[in-house]
């Protein structure tokens, strides 16, 4: 039965090959999933700052707030 997941090949070097085998070992899990569990975090941490961008350019224009006990 196939897979319903999509699959990605990547060639890394050796250090980062080596980082995310000791990585593996520490948490006894496969590199694939240490693997797939940092692409997570980064994407995370990308949206993350591109949402921070968008509230530092809120807060820097002048106009009136409304306080969040009083919005709701």
């Amino acid at each position: 039965m196939p897979s319903i997941k999509k699959r990605i090949n990547l060639t890394v070097d050796n250090k980062t090959y080596s980082a995310l085998e000791k990585l593996s070992r520490k948490t006894q899990q496969k590199i694939s999933t240490v693997s797939l569990n940092l692409i997570h975090q980064a994407l995370e941490l990308q949206e993350d700052m591109y949402f921070s961008k968008i509230a530092d350019k809120r807060l820097s224009q002048k106009q009136k707030r409304v306080p969040h006990d009083k919005a709701w």
